[in-house]
């Protein structure tokens, strides 16, 4: 694969790689993942295989067993449960926070739901992931570091089934509908409304991740 990592390290290229596997579920939650045959796939040496699957288990997306390798995480309801819960907390403390917004955050928001409403639901999962969500963008505004990193974490941890759990379009548009609903509280000072509405939506979200996990 002469010229595929032309643009950036093999490393951060091989990490893309199979990132974006991940996400398009060429690999089954419990699958182990072979160092020797993604090298030989990818036509690199192992070094930099071995560090990009270090990364992947650092976001949680593979979990780690000493001296026998990294599978695909495989998430139990409790633990989904888990992770809204603290997604909720961490979202909801975000947006009391916001008061008196700078114009230049408004303007963020503001895009944000635009290029939201512009990628779905024509794009594929990769590309859907790619960018700032609003949620993370709800995140950093708030300008807790800490929380910024573990708001990731989580949320990193839910990409591998929650793409797959997302995609009917009908469910698409009720939550597209909900962030405006969200950003038009927050731009209006009705900071209550918007994190009643935030819980209430990352709740809807939670079922649905739920219903797909025991169907599959």
């Amino acid at each position: 694969m002469a010229g595929r990592f032309d643009t950036a390290t093999i490393k951060e290229q091989v990490y893309q790689i199979l990132r974006r596997e991940l996400v398009r579920q060429r690999y089954e939650p419990g699958e182990w993942l072979q160092e020797n045959e993604i090298a030989e796939r990818l036509n690199v040496s192992r070094s930099p295989v071995r560090e990009a699957l270090r990364m992947l288990t650092g976001e949680g997306l593979l979990v780690e067993i000493p001296k026998k390798g990294v599978y695909v995480r495989k998430l139990t309801e409790d633990k989904i449960r888990e992770n809204f819960s603290i997604r909720c907390l961490l979202e909801v403390n975000a947006i009391q926070s916001l008061h008196d917004l700078q114009t230049e955050a408004a303007e963020a928001l503001l895009a944000c739901l635009s290029r939201e409403c512009t990628a779905y639901p024509d794009r594929d999962p990769w590309e859907k992931q790619g960018e700032e969500s609003l949620h993370a963008l709800l995140m950093r505004l708030a300008g807790n570091e800490t929380a910024v990193q573990i708001h990731k974490k989580l949320c990193d941890q839910l990409l591998l089934i929650r793409v797959s759990a997302l995609s009917c379009q009908s469910d698409a548009e009720r939550f597209l509908s909900e962030h405006a609903k969200i950003v038009q509280y927050i731009l209006e000072g009705c900071l209550e409304r918007a994190a009643d509405l935030d819980r209430a939506h990352l709740l809807r979200t939670q079922e649905l991740v739920l219903q797909y996990v025991c169907r599959n």
